[in-house]
């Protein structure tokens, strides 16, 4: 499979493979169709797609991006392909040239956006895009900033994952705070979605059992 009629600032959501923290990302909110959705990134034309992800902003092929999705029953990569609407699309050229000179900029594992004013500038994923966009348009949010959550989406019980991620940091948990969720991006009301790759999950139950989670299988 691969990724076809990809435009320059075309949105790629993912259901990531990998461990816990793919997992715990993808329990605490539900993306387009209610489906399972725990990273994005960006195409940002030449075959390049740039992401923020573990341990630094980077870029990538299309291909590669795919490597790295869960496959569903059918061997098909979980990857939701979107595009600014039309009014939007004209702030895609800065949006990513913003985005390539944050390459090599380290993944924020902490999610802590205020505490970007005092040390070097660092990513996580939907936060990238928010920003990018945000910076293409004079600086008023395209995409809303939302209430970060850290809860099971099914049980509102916090994820012990975490818990122990944020004890270890000696850390509050974020939790409402102004942030960002690859999930809860792909709904916005800015995009179209131009086409959906494998059968994305829909409801978290579904992958509960998988050990360990979120693998390639």
């Amino acid at each position: 499979m691969k990724l076809t009629n990809l435009q320059k600032g075309d949105l790629l959501f993912q259901l990531r493979s990998g461990g816990e923290l793919e997992y715990a990302i993808s329990r605490v909110f539900a993306g387009y169709n209610g489906m399972l959705l725990n990273h994005v990134a960006v195409y940002c034309g030449e075959e390049k797609v740039v992401e923020a992800t573990m341990p630094q902003v980077r870029c990538i092929s299309p291909e590669q991006f795919l490597q790295h999705s869960v496959l569903d029953t059918s061997g098909r990569h979980c990857v939701v392909h979107a595009r600014l609407l039309p009014e939007y699309q004209h702030l895609n050229e800065k949006a990513v040239e913003f985005i390539l000179e944050q390459l090599d900029k380290p993944y924020d594992c902490h999610y802590m956006s205020k505490e970007k004013a005092s040390r070097e500038k660092s990513w996580y994923c939907s936060e990238l895009i928010l920003e990018a966009w945000r910076f293409a348009n004079h600086g008023r949010f395209v995409f809303p900033q939302i209430p970060m959550g850290f809860r099971d989406m099914e049980t509102n019980e916090l994820l012990p994952y975490w818990v122990q991620h944020y004890n270890k940091a000696r850390k509050p948990i974020p939790e409402g705070e102004s942030g960002s969720h690859p999930a809860l991006l792909s709904c916005s009301e800015k995009i179209d979605i131009i086409s959906v790759m494998g059968q994305l999950p829909s409801r978290v139950n579904s992958l509960i059992n998988q050990e360990p989670p979120l693998q390639i299988v």
